[in-house]
This record gives structure tokens, C-alpha cells and sequence, in this order.
């Protein structure tokens, strides 16, 4: 479930579901423990989330904790939007589902796709049984024919 947080004009953010105000630095430690965090403006109810989290990240970097080299900072600088969604689209296929849903993505998890993958392997496997049951019970009735003559 999604927590809402909602902002106010003076940039405070209320936690709705623990009733009171929070940081930039609460809202981290609720994602670290794995919940999904849903910023909206309290006047427009816009969604406010993508902006609250970048300013999350920033806040991080100013405490010494930072998420991104210079070089990829200065590289997102230089080439905006089309590097972060090219970037974006590479990661998706490398990063775990906790790190895609809190870059938004809706991508299943290696967990499922791997359930997949053996689901299909099952049924491969099923169709490889059945054809060869199906083989050894000609060949038995061919060599009991053969028999009889």
C-alpha cells in the first residue's frame, strides 16, 4: 500500500497515515524500509513525488552521502531528459524491483520472471514426456506386432 504525504504551501510534508510532519530524511528512512511513498500537493492534489524524491537524493548529497558521481551529475546536466530516460531504460533491465518501483517503474521481479521461465520449462519438459511415452508405446506395439509374425 502507498503511504500519502501530503505537501503544504510553506513546503512542510504531513505523513497522513502517522498524522504528523516529516523530513526529507523521514521520507528516505520510510523507503529504505520498503514502503512506497506518494507525495501530492494538499491544495492541487498534483503528484508531487518524482520532485520530493529528487530533492531526497539532493538532501543525501549535501550530507556527504552522495547517490551519483560528478561525472553522471555533469552528464545529466549536459544532456537532460534524453540521457536520465536512455539510462533509465539500460537499468531496467539490471536493477532489482525495490530500485524500479522508486524510480517508478512497474517491471515484474526476477523472482517472477524466473517463476515464469520455470513454468515454461515445465510445460517443455511435459511435451518432451508425452512425445516420448507416445514414441515408446509405438515402438512396443511395432515390436509386439513383429513378434506375432
Amino acid at each position: 500500500m502507498t503511504r500519502i504525504v501530503k505537501r503544504y504551501e510553506n513546503r512542510k510534508l504531513y505523513d497522513t497515515e502517522e498524522r504528523r510532519y516529516i523530513s526529507l530524511m523521514d521520507i528516505a528512512k520510510l523507503i529504505r524500509q520498503g514502503i512506497d511513498i506518494k507525495v501530492v500537493d494538499n491544495k492541487t492534489g498534483d503528484d508531487l513525488t518524482a520532485q520530493t524524491l529528487t530533492q531526497v537524493i539532493l538532501e543525501e548529497g549535501k550530507q556527504g552521502r552522495p547517490l551519483l558521481s560528478k561525472e553522471a551529475l555533469h552528464s545529466i546536466i549536459r544532456f537532460g531528459n534524453n540521457l536520465l530516460d536512455d539510462v533509465s531504460e539500460q537499468l531496467d533491465s539490471l536493477i532489482p524491483d525495490p530500485i524500479a518501483r522508486l524510480l517508478g517503474k512497474n517491471k515484474p521481479s526476477e523472482l517472477d520472471e524466473l517463476k515464469q521461465r520455470v513454468e515454461q520449462l515445465e510445460k517443455l519438459l511435459q511435451e518432451v514426456v508425452q512425445h516420448t511415452t507416445q514414441d515408446n508405446k509405438r515402438t512396443q506395439n511395432t515390436t509386439t506386432k513383429s513378434k506375432e509374425v
